[in-house]
């Protein structure tokens, strides 16, 4: 019995299969890299119109407008520019019923002086001064606000919201309770609480 050429070419196995390891080692090394850079993304429309849809299962749900804090450091201009986005994105209002969200950039140190605001979104250069967020804004009911569920599992923000590539809604039960921040029964039972 002859055997057939070409049918298996084991050198030709051998190399696709080598290909394919290496290919598959660089994208966990470098899509790993690349990824670690970045965790917290930027809000997105959708992201926003999900924190609006959040507000409504507090314990005390807002109406009518209601104005979210978009927090950056005073010294960073990226920070400034991604608040300046965000609050471009909601604009003069977004609505979301039963709320009218409205954004106010304010400066990490500004946040102590404002009473008005219901939640905190923090942005990327906001995450080091958490912490420091969390303590001034303690028990006044104040929301904080992440997309990066680390950030909320390490207990330095109430809430991550993540829309892409599926909703996802975090929530530290002990920094809400510290926050004083309470959410309905029935949202309780639709996020990761931690």
């Amino acid at each position: 019995m002859r055997r057939r050429e070409g049918l298996f070419d084991l050198g030709a196995l051998r190399e696709a299969s080598r290909r394919a390891a290496l290919t598959a080692l660089w994208v966990a090394l470098w899509g790993g890299a690349l990824g670690a850079a970045q965790p917290q993304a930027e809000f997105t429309r959708r992201d926003l119109e999900t924190v609006g849809r959040a507000l409504a299962f507090l314990e005390r749900p807002p109406t009518g407008p209601v104005v979210i804090g978009v927090v950056y450091p005073g010294s960073s201009a990226a920070g400034r520019a991604e608040a300046d986005r965000i609050a471009s994105t909601i604009g003069d209002g977004l609505e979301v019923r039963p709320i009218v969200l409205m954004a106010r950039p304010l400066t990490v140190e500004e946040v102590a002086f404002n009473t008005d605001v219901v939640a905190l979104l923090l942005t990327a250069a906001a995450l080091p001064a958490a912490e420091r967020l969390a303590s001034a804004i303690a028990g006044r009911g104040v929301l904080t606000i992440v997309s990066d569920p680390t950030i909320v599992e390490a207990g330095r923000a109430v809430m991550a919201v993540r829309t892409s590539p599926r909703v996802e809604i975090a929530v530290n039960r002990s920094a809400a309770r510290a926050a004083g921040v309470g959410f309905a029964p029935a949202f309780r039972m639709m996020i990761h609480e931690r």
